[in-house]
């Protein structure tokens, strides 16, 4: 199965980035998912995020807002097929991740939030990679 298509089975409203509103609204739809991961992590883990509040923040805002400067080369590219698997295989393995957050142990929270941080800067790279706007 592509990336699209495993993105399409775990969120049946993912367009596909086929034009400029499926962009916008695929780049809200994989955040969100991303932000429940977030949300579960919290809850599992009150103590670990107590002390550490700014971390958890951070990656809140990143999955609530768009990185505007990241999606403007994705936003109107004309999108090559190297591009578009690109994002799209970004997206899956942020998704992948987000499915881990109810499993994580409480010793494994500061390494998952790095995975997390990383995870969100591969997506940044892929979606400004590529592309003739």
């Amino acid at each position: 199965m592509d990336a699209i298509a495993s993105i399409k089975a775990r969120i049946p409203e993912f367009g596909g980035y086929a034009d400029l509103v499926a962009r916008r609204d695929d780049d809200e739809l994989v955040r969100s998912y991303l932000g429940e991961a977030l949300a579960t992590l919290n809850a599992n883990h009150p103590d670990f995020f107590a002390d550490r509040s700014e971390t958890y923040e951070d990656l809140i805002i990143r999955a609530g807002f768009m990185n505007q400067a990241a999606f403007h080369a994705f936003e109107y590219a004309k999108l090559g097929p190297a591009h578009l698997d690109g994002v799209a295989q970004a997206d899956l393995a942020m998704l992948d991740l987000a499915d881990r957050a109810s499993t994580v142990a409480a010793g494994e929270v500061a390494g998952y939030l790095d995975e997390l941080t990383a995870a969100f800067d591969r997506r940044d790279a892929a979606m400004s990679e590529g592309g003739a706007v």
